[in-house]
C-alpha cells in the first residue's frame, strides 16, 4: 500500500527512511506539469515532511523515456499575464520547498527533463542520471520566448558554475546524460532506472547552495574572482549582442539573471527577478508570436481524417540523381519503404550507387545504424536506368528538371510501366502541373511537391494539387510526408508555390544591394540579427544559385509590373558558381573559411540587369542594418499580403508558420504576424518612403486593412 497517493503522485515507503515519490500522469505519455500535479507534489512532499520518519527523498517519473516537464504550448497559448505570474509564483514556492525541506532529496531522471520539470530536479540536493539516449536536460522554454522562471535561473550557476550555464541559459542548450553529469549537473550515472537509491545516497547531506562549484582549474582561475567572471561576462554580452536575434527579450533577461547570481547571497534574493523578468517577457509580443505559431504548426503535421493507411504506400520510385533524389532514396529506406532509384543512364547508377554506399558509411561512423543494418541496406539496394520494378510502385518521386515538352513526354513514357492506381509526384516542378498534365491518360494521379531546402535539411513540405484529383491521392502522398517528418500545407497550382514566392522578393532585393555595393556579409548579419536562420545571400549558396536562377526564370511573368528580377543569378550559374556545391557562390571557401566572393561582386555591379541601382546611405553600422532589414522585410511583407489576395494561401497562419519553417524570425511571427505588430500607419508610411525612393515594388497594397486587421 502507497504511502501517499493522488491521481498523479504517489510515494512508496522503502527501508532504511527512503520515500520514492512517483510522478505518474494518468491519460498522457508524458508527465507535464500544471497547477494541479504541483499541488499534488507539494501535499506530498507535506506527507513526508510531517511523517518525521523518512531520512531521504526519491523522486522518479513512472514513464519511460519523460521524467518532467512543464506546460506545452497549447496550453500556455490561453494563459493571462496574470496566468504566468501566478505559474512562476507558485512553482517558486515548490522548489525552495523542496531545496529547503529538512531531508535530503534526490530525483532519478531518465528521459526528457526540461523546462519546469529540468528546474525540479535542480531544486533537488541530488540528480542520478541514467545513461540513456533518451536522457535530455535543458530549459526548452527558451524556444518559444519564455524563461526559467522557478528559481532555475538562480540555481544553475550555483551547481555548475558561470561558463557552464551560459549555453544552458542563453542558447536553450540541451545536455545529454554523460554531458550532463561531466558538466556537474549530475552526481552520478546510472545503467537503469529504479526505486532503491544508489550506494553513495547511503548517508545524504543537504546541499550548501550558498556555494558556488571550484571542482576545476577554470572554475577556481575565472570565476571565483570578479575580475574572471567580467572576462566571462563580456563573452556572454557579445553572444546575445551579436549572434542572437534582436528584439527577443528571453537571452537578455537571461544573462541579467546569470549577473543577479553573483550579486544576491541566497537563492531566495534572486526569485524576486525572475518574476520582474516573467512579467516583461510576456508583454513582449515575441512570447505569443512564438507560441501561437508553435500550436499552429502541430496542426501542419496532424493525421489527416481519414488518412490512407502507411501500409498503402509500399513501393516508391525515384527518378533523379542528384542530392535531392539521394536524400529521398534515404529517408524512404529509414521508414521501411520498397524504394527503386531510376537514374539516367548505367554510369549515372553507378555514381549514385557508390554515393548511396558512402551515406550509409557516414551513418555507421555516426553510429546511426550499425554494420548489420548496413549490410542490410546495401542488399535491399534496387537500382534501374530502364523501368524495372516499376509495375509495382504505389509512388514515383519525380526530382528531375527539363522544359515543358520534355516532363510531357518523359510522363506520357512512365504511364505506360506503372499501375493505374499509382500517384506520381514532381519534386519542386517549375510548370503548372495543369500544363504537365495534358496528355496523359490519368491525368489526375499527378501532383506536386516543393521541398525548399537541398538534402531534405527543410522541415516544410508544400504539396500542389488541382481541384480535379481524388482526395485520398492527396492524403496518401500527405501522409508519406508527415512518415518523413514534414510539415504540410497545401498550396494552388502556381509556379514557386507560397514559400519561394515570398522570399524570392526578399532574395532579389539582397541580390540588388550587392549591386548597389553593401558588403555581402554586411546584408548577412543584418538579417540574422532580425532573426533569420541564415543570411539571403549564404541561403542561396546553400539552396544552389542554379536553383535560384532557374526560379527566377520561371517565375518573373508572377511579377510582371511589380518586380524586375535580377539577371546576376544567371550569370552566376553560367559560370558554375554555384554556391555550396561547387564550395563559389556568393561566398567562396577561402584558407580561413568562407568569404565574400569578390569576383561576384564585380559581376553583380557591372553585369546584372534588373531594377535600378540607387546610392547606399551614409549610416552607422547600427543604422545600416536597420535599412537592409527594411527593404528585404518589406517586401516580404507586402508579398504574403498579395498572396493572400490572390488565394495562394488562405490561412495567415498557414503562411507565418510556413515562412518560420523556412528560416523567417520565429519571434517576429511570420511576415503577416509582423505586419500586425508594425501596425497599418507604420508600414503604410514605410511603404511610402521606399516607393518614393526605390520604386513601385514597395508601394503599399490597398488590401493592407483587410489583411493585416
Amino acid at each position: 500500500m502507497a504511502f501517499f497517493q493522488s491521481k498523479h503522485v504517489w510515494v512508496q515507503q522503502l527501508g532504511d527512511g527512503v520515500g520514492v515519490l512517483i510522478m505518474d500522469r494518468q491519460q498522457s505519455p508524458t508527465n507535464y506539469l500544471d497547477n494541479e500535479m504541483l499541488d499534488e507534489i507539494d501535499c506530498a512532499v507535506d506527507a513526508i515532511v510531517n511523517a518525521k520518519s523518512f531520512k531521504l527523498l526519491v523522486i522518479r517519473s513512472g514513464k519511460s523515456g519523460s521524467f518532467c516537464h512543464g506546460p506545452t504550448p497549447p496550453m500556455l497559448v490561453r494563459w493571462s499575464e496574470s496566468d504566468f505570474l501566478a505559474w512562476s509564483e507558485r512553482g517558486q514556492k515548490l522548489c525552495c520547498k523542496l531545496a529547503e525541506m529538512p531531508i535530503p532529496s534526490a530525483c532519478l531522471i531518465a528521459g526528457s527533463c526540461v523546462d519546469a520539470g529540468f528546474e525540479l530536479a535542480l531544486a533537488c540536493d541530488y540528480r542520478v542520471l541514467v545513461d540513456d539516449d533518451a536522457t535530455s536536460l535543458g530549459f526548452s522554454e527558451l524556444n518559444w520566448g519564455m524563461i526559467p522562471c522557478f528559481g532555475g535561473s538562480q540555481r544553475l550557476p550555483r551547481l555548475v558554475g558561470l561558463e557552464n550555464s551560459v549555453p544552458l541559459m542563453l542558447l536553450g542548450t540541451k545536455l545529454g546524460a554523460r554531458e550532463a553529469w561531466m558538466c556537474g549537473l549530475g552526481d552520478e550515472l546510472a545503467d537503469k532506472s529504479g526505486d532503491l537509491p544508489p550506494a553513495f545516497l547511503q548517508s545524504p547531506k543537504k546541499h550548501d547552495w550558498t556555494q558556488f562549484p571550484n571542482a576545476t582549474w577554470r572554475q577556481w582561475w575565472l570565476e571565483s574572482n570578479r575580475l574572471g567572471r567580467w572576462f566571462l561576462f563580456r563573452g556572454a554580452d557579445r553572444i546575445v549582442n551579436n549572434n542572437l536575434p534582436e528584439d527577443l527579450p528571453a537571452p537578455a533577461a537571461m544573462l541579467e539573471a546569470l549577473r543577479q547570481v553573483y550579486q544576491l547571497d541566497s537563492v531566495s534574493t534572486g526569485l524576486p527577478f525572475e518574476r520582474q523578468a516573467i512579467e516583461q517577457v510576456v508583454r513582449h509580443p515575441a512570447l505569443h508570436h512564438m507560441l501561437r505559431l508553435l500550436v499552429h504548426r502541430d496542426r501542419l503535421r496532424a493525421p489527416s481524417i481519414g488518412s490512407a493507411d502507411k501500409a498503402q504506400v509500399r513501393w516508391v520510385g525515384v527518378v533523379g540523381g542528384g542530392v535531392v533524389a539521394l536524400a529521398l532514396y534515404m529517408h524512404c529506406i529509414a521508414q521501411g519503404y520498397q524504394v527503386v532509384l531510376r537514374a539516367a543512364d548505367r554510369e549515372a547508377l553507378a555514381v549514385s550507387m557508390l554515393q548511396i554506399g558512402q551515406l550509409l558509411d557516414v551513418e555507421v561512423h555516426r553510429g546511426t545504424i550499425d554494420k548489420v543494418q548496413l549490410a542490410q541496406l546495401l542488399g535491399s539496394f534496387r537500382g534501374t536506368y530502364t523501368w524495372t520494378h516499376f509495375e509495382r510502385l504505389s509512388l514515383i518521386l519525380d526530382t528531375t528538371s527539363g522544359t515543358l515538352a520534355e516532363k510531357q513526354q518523359f510522363y506520357q513514357e512512365m504511364e505506360r510501366h506503372i499501375p493505374a492506381s499509382a500517384t506520381i509526384v514532381p519534386i519542386s516542378l517549375l510548370h503548372r502541373l495543369q500544363d504537365v498534365q495534358n496528355g496523359l491518360q490519368h491525368p489526375n494521379r499527378l501532383l506536386g511537391v516543393n521541398l525548399t531546402e537541398p538534402g531534405m535539411r527543410g522541415s516544410l513540405a508544400e504539396i500542389i494539387a488541382s481541384p480535379t484529383v481524388a482526395q485520398p491521392q492527396v492524403q496518401r502522398v500527405r501522409e508519406w510526408l508527415l512518415g518523413l517528418g514534414k510539415y504540410c500545407v497545401q498550396v494552388p497550382d502556381r509556379i514557386g508555390g507560397l514559400v519561394m514566392r515570398i522570399w524570392l522578393p526578399a532574395l532579389n532585393e539582397a541580390g540588388l544591394l550587392v549591386k548597389e555595393g553593401i558588403g555581402i556579409d554586411q546584408i548577412d548579419l543584418a538579417m540574422r540579427r532580425f532573426g533569420m536562420t541564415t543570411g539571403p545571400l549564404e541561403w542561396m549558396d546553400r539552396l544552389g544559385i542554379d536553383q535560384v536562377a532557374a526560379l527566377v526564370r520561371a517565375i518573373q511573368p508572377t511579377f510582371d509590373g511589380r518586380i524586375q528580377l535580377e539577371t546576376g543569378f544567371s550569370l552566376m550559374a553560367e559560370k558554375d558558381w554555384l554556391g555550396v556545391m561547387t564550395e563559389t557562390g556568393f561566398y567562396e571557401l577561402g584558407f580561413w573559411g568562407q568569404k565574400p566572393h569578390a569576383s561576384a561582386v564585380a559581376l553583380w555591379k557591372t553585369q546584372s540587369q534588373g531594377e535600378s541601382a540607387h546610392p547606399v546611405p551614409a549610416l552607422a553600422d547600427a543604422d545600416l542594418h536597420k535599412w537592409i532589414q527594411s527593404r528585404l522585410v518589406t517586401l516580404m511583407i507586402l508579398e504574403a499580403v498579395q498572396c493572400l489576395i490572390e488565394g495562394v494561401a488562405n490561412d495567415p497562419d498557414d503562411v507565418d508558420c510556413a515562412m518560420c519553417l523556412t528560416g523567417w524570425a520565429m519571434h517576429r511571427g511570420g511576415p503577416i504576424g509582423y505586419g500586425r505588430q508594425l501596425g497599418l500607419e507604420n508600414l503604410t508610411t514605410c511603404c511610402l518612403e521606399l516607393a518614393n525612393t526605390y520604386g513601385r515594388r514597395f508601394a503599399a497594397l490597398t488590401a493592407f486593412a483587410d489583411v493585416l486587421k
